[in-house]
């Protein structure tokens, strides 16, 4: 693994949006971006933009494992938030590996941090991990024992609670989510809203709100409590209406700031 530094060029930072509390955002693709606009694919593989605001970045998703070897990040972004996983030591993105929740995986998460740390800082820039079961930032004990170890330092987490949730979960699923949004939704950078779905073999599958088995109810009211409201809450571009709706988020009453 390893950051390219380049020459930086400015980045502002995003403006803040609230729409009746929440700060709708929306995470792109940018090769599907590039396709419509025709304009050379940007050195990321999507953006978190404000709904409707495709320039109003709040940051640069790079996917893939930044604990494998040949992981490599560009830190010239068109945000000073660079967006990724905390990585895994399994061979494949989201396979499973129980050394990637004990000791090792944290060893490396860690080792990864201490690499990057003098370009972050070179470059002005901030990494910012989203959650997941499959990976070293898997829960809220583990999100919240990095961030104080790294205190100071730049480095944020993204709450992703669907992402979080295991098919053994799924039973007790509003009392993960209240732990979730309880301890980590006012200390994350931004907290990103899909939904999962069983499938017959019993995996979980992302899939938009409103398709899924979160409890709609629950999760408005935990937003309502606990997410602050300049933080961004990222939807993923498919069916935003559906999604959008599920929320009760109407366009009529989005207020600029």
């Amino acid at each position: 693994m390893r950051l390219k530094e380049r020459a930086i060029k400015s980045c502002a930072p995003a403006r803040s949006a609230y729409y009746v509390g929440v700060n709708i955002h929306v995470l792109h693709d940018c090769r599907v971006l590039a396709n419509l606009t025709g304009q050379t694919q940007l050195p990321c593989d999507g953006i978190v933009s404000r709904l409707g605001q495709a320039n109003d970045i709040a940051a640069a998703w790079i996917d893939g494992n930044p604990l494998s070897e040949n992981f490599v990040a560009d830190v010239d972004q068109v945000s000073p938030r660079l967006l990724m996983y905390s990585g895994t030591l399994s061979s494949s993105l989201f396979g499973e590996d129980p050394r990637t929740w004990l000791k090792p995986g944290r060893v490396a998460l860690d080792a990864f941090a201490d690499r990057v740390l003098p370009t972050l800082q070179n470059a002005n820039r901030t990494i910012c991990f989203r959650l997941h079961a499959r990976h070293v930032l898997s829960d809220p004990q583990g999100a919240l024992r990095f961030m104080l170890d790294h205190a100071q330092q730049p480095f944020e987490i993204a709450l992703s609670p669907a992402d979080m949730i295991t098919p053994d979960m799924v039973g007790t699923i509003d009392d993960h989510l209240r732990r979730m949004f309880e301890s980590l939704a006012p200390r994350a950078a931004m907290v990103f809203l899909n939904d999962i779905r069983l499938n017959a073999a019993g995996q979980a599958r992302s899939v938009a709100l409103g398709d899924g088995i979160l409890p709609q109810e629950l999760v408005l009211s935990l937003i309502r409590e606990h997410v602050p409201a300049n933080t961004p809450v990222v939807l993923p571009p498919h069916k935003l209406e559906q999604q959008l709706k599920w929320l009760r988020f109407e366009h009529n009453q989005a207020v600029s700031k």
